[in-house]
């Protein structure tokens, strides 16, 4: 092709708009941001979550003003504050000028007396921001900054949080009298859509809380000065963690019923007239503001700030915000380079009919997956920008090839070798390897036919059919003795085989793996290095090619670890283990992405963990803080109670089990999979795994429950506060002896520094009894969190 046609190749157009995509995301168009907008909206406004009920809004309902008489302020706040109201917050500016002191004639301030005499009233805090980044130096009258948060953690250096210029607040004396305070700033996007919320701005070299972060702390009973805000990460809550992005935003998820109804909201005209009575308020967080403040948010046009807030303050107590990870800009630009390899180097080498399909498929897998990000793993990954990008490159080859005018070429439809060998690839690339090699075959031996023969070759070697490898060689051999390095690789095929003969499906993976030279595969997933060996048999670190995300594949060589009669039972076993374990979705529950079996090696593809299980923490003078240790057992805690609800019970709960990454996160391993091997035997007739932190109805064969979990929870908690196991014998059927009737040493003998309430929480647990024992996860997690909250009262880390 010479140079002066290279802008009219098919090659060149999908460059070009590759090129000027990624110029246009990198400088942050709104038009390029627009089209994720729609798909965010979609899903917030689509997966609704349920409404917390002790969220209340009251909506000052004054005709053509949004601001209500201070003295009908003052009798809501007195007739709210009697009926037991927990917090109030107020979305109301009154200014000093509203207010006149006595000395000039004024009646008496019965607003500020309310305020101070209800204890729990929230004022608002409005910042002003300036186009360029610049701090105030203006400084907030100290009865303000006393609600500015304390802990900054600054180690986060691309951190770049909103910085405000101008503070407007009510006026002193009613400022004087509440108990906290909230900035009310909700910066909309360059739509005038508002999706997130600012935790937290910095004004004068402090930062100070949104009313959002203020409620939540007020919910939790935790002072401002014990929250901890992580520049750029996250904001540390009590047991809770608020993720973060660099601007100390939170996409704050969207609470309605199934007829669109938000959260329980009254006109003050009701509560003045006393229409409504007062114990609807008891124990609640009411928010005062006026639906003239509104804005335009993904869930509905016209929302009162007061009812954002809501949403957001929802959002932090139950974790359910969406996050927009330190990594996604990275995974955006990848995905695009990605998608502007397909439109340069692939597309143009599929026919019009078949680069169409490819390009629908490819588009709707990426809108289905930033959907399922959103809604089922509140992760917000901007994939729409390319899909535009697929769908705009799609157009321009197209309309290219069909405005061209170019020479028609002789076709090799009507040649049934071409079409054989067509066939065959086609086979090939959907797995079907022995379909494909019947059809090469029958196509006649060249350079081309070698090549692809080779690669067939390879391909049977990566799924261990090393006898159709051998096969295939020889075939080529008859022709070519020399090509390539085939002789090598027949003698290389015949070891693999014959390792895999004596040592199983395991033993031939590890053998492709030593090579170095052709990667194996189980199903769809390239196998890549071995990360270790368990009781179920070796695990993997795998890549799923079709979306590249590096998995964790477990697997079980069937065929070896049970008898001929059993084994279509064990698999049809395995794979609804698998079914049942894949359906749990929770953050602290490992996720289960497939399963299937090949030869005699079933595998299990799930969530790739980078990070340590909890095995060093339990070790005499490794173990942790203890409020470090309730706060993981929480998590897990947390992980049960989801698992128990959808009728699933663990079944092996033990540190090797429970995994920490690197942010932090707690991960519970292998839900399901201990039912697969608890009732096997091995070869010696030795039940698999040990029993250390099995309950004792667990160790007796009796029918078990969650209760058993809670048990196995208790073991852990005591070995990692204590750094020894409470149960500890010579053998096996002793150890059983102890865990069924013998008592525990007391934790507190072997840890001086364990609280009595924490001790208390582990004899609960390890009850023999199972009637005895706490009674759910959700009773276990209410005690954690006792324990929790008397660690913080007694100064606690």
């Amino acid at each position: 092709m010479s140079y002066g046609t290279i802008w009219k190749s098919d090659w060149f157009i999908g460059l070009l708009v590759s090129l000027l995509t990624l110029i246009g995301y990198s400088s942050q168009l709104s038009p390029f941001q627009s089209f994720d907008n729609v798909l965010y909206d979609f899903t917030a406004s689509t997966n609704r979550l349920p409404v917390d009920d002790r969220i209340v809004l009251i909506d000052v309902d004054q005709k053509g003003s949004d601001q209500l008489p201070q003295s009908s302020l003052a009798s809501a706040i007195e007739k709210l504050s009697n009926a037991g109201t927990k917090l109030i917050a107020l979305d109301m500016l009154y200014s000093e000028a509203e207010f006149k002191p006595a000395s000039e004639g004024a009646q008496k301030d019965i607003l500020a007396e309310k305020v101070h005499l209800a204890g729990n009233i929230l004022l608002p805090l409005y910042f002003d921001f300036s186009s360029e980044e610049s701090q105030s130096n203006i400084l907030a009258p100290n009865y303000i900054r006393r609600s500015a948060i304390r802990q900054i953690n600054f180690s986060n250096s691309s951190a770049s949080p909103l910085n405000a210029f101008m503070l407007r607040h009510p006026y002193n004396s009613l400022s004087e009298g509440a108990a906290g305070f909230g900035h009310f700033n909700l910066p909309v996007d360059q739509n005038e859509t508002l999706r997130s919320l600012p935790l937290a701005v910095a004004f004068s070299s402090q930062y100070y809380p949104s009313m959002a972060l203020s409620l939540a702390a007020g919910a939790m009973n935790i002072p401002l000065s014990d929250v901890r805000l992580n520049l750029g990460t996250d904001i540390e809550l009590g047991a809770i963690n608020v993720t973060t992005d660099k601007q100390l935003r939170i996409f704050p998820a969207f609470h309605a019923d199934n007829s669109g109804t938000s959260f329980t909201s009254y006109k003050i005209s009701q509560l003045l007239s006393g229409s409504i009575p007062g114990n609807l308020f008891k124990g609640k967080i009411v928010l005062i503001g006026s639906s003239a403040n509104s804005v335009d948010t993904p869930l509905k046009e016209n929302m009162s700030r007061s009812e954002f807030t809501a949403h957001a303050l929802q959002s932090i107590l139950k974790e359910e915000s969406v996050i927009r990870p330190d990594w996604s800009t990275y995974a955006e630009l990848a995905l695009l380079l990605l998608v502007g390899l397909y439109l340069t180097l692939l597309l143009p080498r599929l026919t019009p009919l078949v680069g169409v399909i490819a390009t629908v498929a490819i588009s709707l897998t990426l809108l289905i997956t930033g959907y399922i990000f959103i809604s089922a793993l509140s992760l917000w990954i901007h994939m729409a920008i390319s899909c535009l990008l697929l769908i705009v490159g799609q157009l321009g080859i197209s309309l290219k090839q069909y405005l061209v005018i170019k020479e028609k070429q002789p076709t090799s439809a009507s040649d049934p070798n071409e079409t054989n060998k067509m066939l065959g690839l086609s086979f090939q690339s959907q797995g079907m390897l022995e379909n494909a090699y019947a059809k090469f075959l029958t196509c006649p031996m060249n350079e081309d036919m070698l090549a692809i023969l080779y690669d067939l070759g390879l391909a049977f070697e990566r799924k261990r059919q090393f006898d159709d490898a051998i096969s295939v060689y020889q075939h080529m051999a008859t022709h070519n003795s020399t090509f390539r390095d085939i002789q090598t690789r027949i003698i290389s095929a015949k070891n693999a085989r014959d390792t895999l003969s004596d040592k199983g499906s395991n033993a031939g993976i590890s053998s492709l793996l030593a090579s170095g030279d052709n990667k194996p595969t189980l199903g769809r997933y390239e196998i890549l290095s071995e990360l270790g060996k368990g009781a179920m048999g070796t695990v993997y670190l795998g890549r799923d090619p079709k979306i590249n995300r590096q998995v964790a594949i477990k697997t079980l060589a069937l065929s070896k670890e049970f008898e001929p009669d059993q084994l279509e039972e064990v698999k049809e076993r395995f794979f609804h283990e698998a079914e049942i374990a894949g359906m749990l979705n929770h953050p602290n529950i490992v996720t289960i992405f497939d399963a299937g079996d090949e030869h005699d090696l079933a595998y299990i593809a799930m969530e790739y963990l980078d990070g340590i299980d909890l095995i060093p923490y339990t070790k005499e003078g490794k173990t942790l803080p203890i409020p470090t240790t309730l706060k993981i057992i929480a998590k897990v805690a947390e992980a049960l109670q989801y698992a128990h609800n959808n009728g699933v019970i663990h079944r092996d709960i033990k540190p090797a089990n429970i995994m920490i990454l690197k942010n932090k996160a707690v991960k519970v391993t292998d839900f399901g999979i201990a039912h697969i091997t608890e009732s096997s035997k091995s070869k010696a007739g030795t039940v698999l795994g040990t029993p250390s932190y099995m309950s004792p109805e667990q160790l007796s064969g009796k029918p078990i429950d969650g209760r058993s979990d809670l048990f196995s929870l208790g073991v852990m908690l005591y070995e990692m506060v204590a750094g020894a196991r409470p149960f500890k014998a010579e053998s096996i059927s002793k150890l059983m002896f102890k865990i069924a009737k013998e008592p525990h040493v007391d934790v507190r003998k072997l840890n001086t520094d364990t609280p009595d309430s924490v001790a208390d929480l582990i004899n609960s647990l390890l009850a023999k009894k199972a009637d005895q024992r706490i009674g759910s996860a959700g009773e276990a997690l209410d005690r954690i969190q006792q324990c929790l909250q008397e660690s913080r009262s007694q100064g606690g880390s």
